[in-house]
C-alpha cells in the first residue's frame, strides 16, 4: 500500500520505451516477462485477465474474446500477425508448454502469478532498464496502448473515441484522464488555424 498522499495511478510508457523494454527483456532471455508486456499492451487487458490466459487462448486464432473480470463485460480482441509471431516465438523459446497451461504460471506455487508478484518483477525491470516513468505497474501497458492509439490518430477526438470504445469507458473525459491527456494537449486545438 502506498503512503498517504502518494499517487499510485499507473503511467503509460512512451512507445520507444515500450519497445526498448521488450528488446532488453528478450536480450536477457526474460521471455515470460516480455510476453506479459506484449499481451498486456497489445490486447489492452488488465492484469487480472492476463494472468489467467492459457497458451491455447493466445495461440488459437486471430480473435480472442475475453470476459473482463473487473467489469464483467465481454471484449473482442484482434491479434495481428506480428503479435501472433511473437507469441509463437516465445512459446518455442519457453519449451512449448502444454496448451492448457497458464502462460503466467509460477513454478514455485503451481498457480498463476499474483498481481503483487507481477508488479514486483516489473518494478525490478523498470529500475534495471532505467525506464523514464515514475508510476510503473502492470496497468501501465493498458494505458500505453490507449496513449499510442490516441497519438496514432493525431491526438484527435476521434482517437479518444477509439480508445473510449476499446476500453468501454463511461465518457470521453474518463478516457482523457486515463491516458493522461493534459489541458495543454486540449488547448492545442486552438493552434489549428494559422494565417500568413
Amino acid at each position: 500500500m502506498a503512503a498517504k498522499g502518494v499517487s499510485t495511478t499507473a503511467q503509460p510508457l512512451e512507445s520507444a520505451d515500450y519497445y526498448r523494454l521488450i528488446e532488453y527483456l528478450e536480450r536477457d532471455k526474460q521471455y515470460r516477462w516480455a510476453l506479459f508486456c506484449i499481451i498486456a499492451c497489445t490486447m489492452g487487458l488488465r492484469v487480472s485477465d492476463v494472468k489467467n490466459l492459457t497458451w491455447a487462448a493466445i495461440l488459437s486464432g486471430d480473435l480472442y474474446f475475453v470476459d473482463e473480470i473487473k467489469t464483467g463485460k465481454q471484449r473482442r480482441v484482434k491479434i495481428n500477425d506480428s503479435v501472433r509471431r511473437k507469441y509463437l516465438e516465445y512459446y518455442d523459446r519457453m519449451g512449448r508448454p502444454e496448451l492448457n497451461q497458464l502462460v503466467f504460471l509460477s513454478k514455485r506455487t503451481g498457480r498463476a502469478y499474483t498481481t503483487q508478484a507481477i508488479n514486483y518483477h516489473l518494478r525490478r525491470y523498470k529500475e534495471k532498464y532505467e525506464l523514464p516513468v515514475n508510476r510503473f505497474s502492470s496497468h501501465s501497458f493498458r494505458k500505453t496502448l490507449g496513449k499510442k492509439v490516441y497519438e496514432d490518430h493525431g491526438k484527435t477526438e476521434y482517437g479518444l473515441m477509439i480508445v473510449n470504445r476499446t476500453f468501454k469507458h463511461r465518457d470521453l473525459q474518463t478516457t482523457e484522464r486515463y491516458i493522461g491527456v493534459s489541458n495543454n494537449d486540449m488547448e492545442g486545438v486552438y493552434d489549428s488555424f494559422q494565417f500568413k
